[in-house]
C-alpha cells in the first residue's frame, strides 16, 4: 500500500500554492497567512512566514518574480509552450472549467486561465466532484512548470522558495 496522500487530500496544499502564485501578498494576506492553520500549511511545504514589515518587498519580489521576469516569461502555459497569450492550453483550460461549470479562479485579478495559480485553483477544485477533469489538468496543463519555475528559484527569496514548493508539489501530481 502507498504512502502517498490521495489527490483529494492535496487539494488544501494547491489551493494554498494557486494562491500564493496567482497574486502578490498584501498587509492583509500576511496577517491570514500567520493564524495558525495556514501558517502550519505553509511550513509543511516548506515556506517561511512572512513578516508583516515584508510586504512591499515581497510586492516587489513578486512583480520581478511573475509578473515581468527577466528572465524566463510569467508562468502561463501559452506564454511558455506557444509564446503568445490566451493560446490552446488558455482554450482547453477554460473548457474544461466549463465542463464542470466552474468560474475560473474568481480571485485571481483577471489572471490568464492557463496561469499556474490558476490552474492549480481549478485542479483543487475540480480533484473531488470531478477527477476526470482534474486528472485532465494533470496530464495535460503541468508538464511545463519546472522549467516555468526554475529562474524563479534560481533566484531566492520568498517566491524562489514558493517556486520550490510549487515544483515539487506538481511532481507529487504529475509523479
Amino acid at each position: 500500500m502507498s504512502d502517498a496522500p490521495s489527490d483529494v487530500a492535496l487539494a488544501p496544499v494547491a489551493r494554498l500554492l494557486g494562491r500564493l502564485l496567482v497574486r502578490e501578498l498584501d498587509a492583509d494576506t500576511i496577517v491570514e497567512l500567520r493564524q495558525p492553520a495556514l501558517a502550519a500549511a505553509l511550513d509543511e511545504v516548506g515556506l517561511p512566514v512572512p513578516e508583516l514589515a515584508a510586504a512591499e518587498a515581497l510586492a516587489t519580489e513578486y512583480f520581478e518574480r511573475f509578473l515581468h521576469p527577466a528572465a524566463g516569461l510569467p508562468p502561463v502555459q501559452s506564454l511558455w509552450q506557444e509564446g503568445r497569450y490566451d493560446g490552446e492550453p488558455a482554450l482547453a483550460i477554460r473548457a474544461i472549467a466549463a465542463a464542470a461549470a466552474y468560474e475560473l479562479a474568481p480571485g485571481a485579478r483577471g489572471a490568464a486561465p492557463d496561469h499556474l495559480g490558476c490552474i492549480l485553483l481549478l485542479w483543487a477544485d475540480l480533484v473531488e466532484v470531478r477527477p476526470e477533469l482534474a486528472r485532465r489538468l494533470q496530464r495535460d496543463h503541468l508538464s511545463w512548470v519546472v522549467r516555468a519555475l526554475a529562474p524563479v528559484q534560481a533566484a531566492g527569496g520568498f517566491y524562489g522558495a514558493v517556486a520550490v514548493a510549487t515544483t515539487g508539489f506538481v511532481g507529487t501530481l504529475t509523479g
